[in-house]
């Protein structure tokens, strides 16, 4: 009975199923996507903030198989330190987009930081660079942008504790130059944004925390804008909120205290000169924004992030935006979340990844909501599309495994309410490809009862434990969890 009760109590653990779920290693701190191996999928980028224990992997890089399904294919260690520190731009004009990061050296007694760039070689990232930063400060924040219009991507990076920030140009070759520091005052910069704001193909930089400045890049330097004083903010970004063509300016501050989220919109309206509207108050507190198009109306929106999930505000034009709206996502305590927009399963709308900062080990750690096809981010969508014609499919398609738990093989069921290509998978809880027992086939209308005898795909039998069975029919993705006890 007490056995009995056990695998009751795992199975009640693993019931419930969410948007698509990865394990990655502990304090996932920072997350990008972008296409690295250059087979037309966006592969996903992770930095974990464990810079003090050497043993734990601190980059993880998920690699999209198609439809948006990923594997975990290479860790490495590197200390990944602050919000937005890891991105993907390519720095060597090779075609293929390279890794940038900062990286910290404690082995002297006193912090050596550096830039830390892992360059691509065919989708590989054997050799790395890094770039000495000068100082032993802490950095709170790194961008990059085209900074001199020599068409070369440099790195901009920001100090919250020295009070400076500063730009490593780009040779051309994907080396950089020192840092050219510029001090400020009254403030400690808490994060940068960089683009063209002033339309002279010269990248510009702004900064937010008690100040909110911009910093217009001439050949002759930088020019200095203040757009507000003794007003802290959180985070800033660069967007066409009207759809002018012109570069606008958000920034968002956690409001804590009183448990409210602000953003304050800067319009745009040439010539150096902004305007700034009404702050949007709403809640609760949340801490981090992306900004993107996620209904695809040439209006970015908001997708802010919290503790229990993610809050969409809707761009109805005229600096006017929806009330927020709430995707939910599994919560473990986590004081911290943070976001990346991109499109992942090819439908041409941007999906959702969250990550938790948690500095423990959790059943996972990674969610990605994907996007219907309106704006809208559901965990199963509720149509396929067979030529043309919207098909209904229900939400879970009588999909089951019996038996649950099972021992040594089980049966996946599920009903198909006419002719899909379908594809099934066998994942482990990393997240790591375990079997295909589907690949891209056609099936008929009907029931299907596919076995599965609790081998990987070399024929090797796999451990005790909780796997996830997905069911890909074209674009749409269904997954159920069952448990293999030995």
């Amino acid at each position: 009975m007490k056995y009995a009760n056990f695998i009751y109590s795992i199975l009640l653990i693993f019931s419930n199923i969410y948007p698509s779920e990865y394990k990655v290693p502990r304090a996932a701190y920072s997350v990008y996507a972008d296409d690295l191996d250059l087979d037309g999928d966006k592969d996903i980028i992770v930095g974990h903030l464990t810079a003090w224990e050497d043993s734990n992997k601190t980059i993880s890089i998920l690699k999209n198989i198609g439809n948006g399904i990923f594997i975990i294919y290479d860790t490495s260690i590197v200390f990944c330190g602050y919000q937005k520190n890891i991105f993907v731009k390519n720095i060597n004009n090779d075609d293929y987009p390279d890794l940038i990061t900062f990286m910290s050296d404690f082995s002297s007694g006193i912090a050596d930081r550096y830039i830390r760039i892992f360059y691509n070689e065919n989708g590989f990232f054997n050799n790395f660079l890094d770039f000495s930063l000068n100082s032993s400060a802490t950095f709170s924040a790194i961008n990059s942008g085209d900074i001199d219009n020599d068409t070369y991507i440099d790195i901009i990076v920001a100090s919250g504790k020295g009070q400076f920030w500063g730009v490593l140009y780009n040779d051309g070759t994907g080396l950089f130059s020192e840092p050219q520091y510029h001090n400020v005052t009254g403030y400690f910069p808490t994060d940068l944004a960089c683009g063209n704001l002033n339309e002279d193909d010269r990248n510009d930089v702004a900064i937010c925390a008690q100040k909110t400045e911009i910093f217009f890049s001439y050949d002759t330097g930088f020019k200095r804008l203040t757009l507000e004083e003794n007003s802290f903010k959180d985070e800033i970004e660069f967007a066409d909120i009207d759809y002018d063509g012109d570069q606008d300016l958000l920034t968002l501050v956690n409001l804590y205290l009183i448990g409210y989220t602000g953003i304050t919109i800067y319009e745009n309206q040439g010539n150096e000169s902004f305007f700034r509207h009404d702050q949007i108050l709403f809640q609760p507190a949340l801490s981090y924004f992306e900004i993107s198009d996620v209904d695809r109306n040439n209006y970015p929106d908001m997708v802010c992030t919290g503790d229990y999930g993610i809050y969409v505000l809707y761009n109805e034009g005229e600096y006017h935006f929806s009330d927020p709206q709430f995707y939910s996502v599994q919560n473990f305590g986590e004081g911290l979340r943070k976001s990346f927009c991109a499109d992942l399963n090819g439908n041409g709308y941007d999906d959702i990844i969250t990550i938790r900062y948690l500095h423990a080990e959790l059943p996972s750690n990674l969610n990605i909501l994907f996007n219907d096809g309106t704006g809208q981010f559901i965990e199963n969508p509720p149509i396929g599309i067979q030529n043309g014609k919207n098909i209904p499919i229900t939400p879970d398609l009588n999909l089951v495994n019996y038996p649950n738990p099972f021992n040594f093989s089980t049966s996946i069921n599920f009903d198909l309410p006419n002719a899909f290509r379908v594809s099934l998978y066998v994942y482990n809880l990393s997240g790591e490809l375990i079997d295909c027992l589907i690949n891209d086939k056609e099936l008929s209308r009907g029931n299907h009862s596919i076995k599965w005898d609790g081998r990987n795909q070399t024929g090797k039998e796999v451990s005790s434990g909780v796997y996830t069975y997905t069911l890909w029919i074209n674009n749409l993705r269904f997954s159920k969890k069952m448990l293999l006890v030995k």
